[in-house]
């Protein structure tokens, strides 16, 4: 059975990953101009080589958001350390020649956290000399490594054939466009902190229009993945018992005694809040950091919600069966 300590690792990988994807994207986004130097002046021009020299405003923006963003990773590396109960068998499962989702997941997360060291060592200006070509590079891996962490979450929940509620391909999806969320909202947040805010006001007023389409797609996947499930086609099985079992899991979900979470935690707090709060932070002209603060908690408390509640419905069949 799937613990507490395993929603956690979803949860905090999804973070991290979603952060490190952002953060990622908006480093190759950054202008050339801005954030070099030439190798060799006088030179440097014709042969087009230049090192990363970061000016105090973008080292404030990206280092302490990478920073967060490796935090979230290494706790969830922790929470998978203590829920596999020792390090050697997470060594054993990093050494596995056999394929699983597990393993994969755990080397993505492992690769993951490795980059974004890297890159808070290049943009907090640690990294003295190194190829602006070079950190464009890495930064383009770390895009497709996060979301590759992203990704198996969902993936991992839906191998397990054994839970109908997860053996559907909207898991993944949701999964993936939640992590994203949480990524924007811990920039957000880190960028509020740091001061960097109002330098990178209309890099963040986009950031928010872009959570706004995330939301709503995640709202529409969310919608999909309950109505199949709760009419017992959410699955890939076709028997009755497996129906049953799928319908059950999604009727705990939405009408169970601790549905409040799911409609409290995730859809009105982690969905309907941050998308009026995403619309209002991008229009309003100055800064507001309390905007920004409360939009980012919501998104973060929604995402936790939705892992909760997905492991929790879909393993509470299988309880009642293994204690009928």
């Amino acid at each position: 059975m799937l613990g507490p300590l395993i929603v956690c690792y979803l949860f905090l990988g999804g973070l991290g990953a979603g952060a490190c994807f952002v953060l990622a994207v908006l480093g190759l986004l950054a202008p050339r101009v801005c954030v070099t130097v030439p190798r060799e002046p006088g030179r440097a021009s014709r042969q087009g080589r230049a090192v990363l020299c970061v000016p105090h405003s973008y080292r404030r923006f990206f280092a302490p958001s990478y920073t967060a963003a490796l935090v979230a990773l290494v706790l969830g590396v922790v929470c998978l350390l203590a829920d596999v109960g020792r390090a050697d068998r997470l060594l054993l499962l990093l050494v596995s020649p056999s394929f699983s989702f597990l393993a994969v997941g755990a080397w993505a997360l492992v690769v993951c956290a490795v980059l974004a060291l890297v890159c808070v060592l290049a943009w907090g200006g640690y990294a003295r000399g190194l190829s602006f070509t070079l950190v464009r590079v890495l930064e383009a891996v770390l895009a497709l490594v996060a979301l590759a962490v992203m990704t198996y979450a969902g993936l991992l929940l839906q191998s397990l054939r054994a839970v109908p509620l997860w053996a559907t391909p909207w898991l993944p999806v949701l999964f993936v466009l939640s992590a994203l969320s949480c990524g924007v909202a811990l920039v957000l947040a880190t960028s509020q902190f740091t001061g960097s805010a109002q330098a990178f006001r209309s890099v963040l007023r986009r950031l928010a229009l872009a959570d706004v389409l995330v939301i709503v797609l995640e709202a529409a996947t969310t919608a999909t993945f309950l109505v199949m499930a709760l009419s017992g086609t959410g699955g890939e099985f076709a028997d009755t018992a497996t129906a049953h079992a799928l319908a059950a899991s999604a009727q705990t979900l939405a009408y169970s005694e601790g549905s409040w979470v799911f409609w409290g935690g995730f859809v009105l707090v982690g969905l309907v809040i941050p998308l009026v709060l995403d619309c209002a932070f991008a229009y309003i002209r100055r800064s507001c950091p309390p905007l920004a603060l409360t939009t980012a908690a919501c998104v973060l408390v929604g995402g936790f919600a939705l892992r909760y509640c997905v492991v929790e419905a879909g393993l509470h069949p299988l309880i009642a069966m293994a204690t009928g």
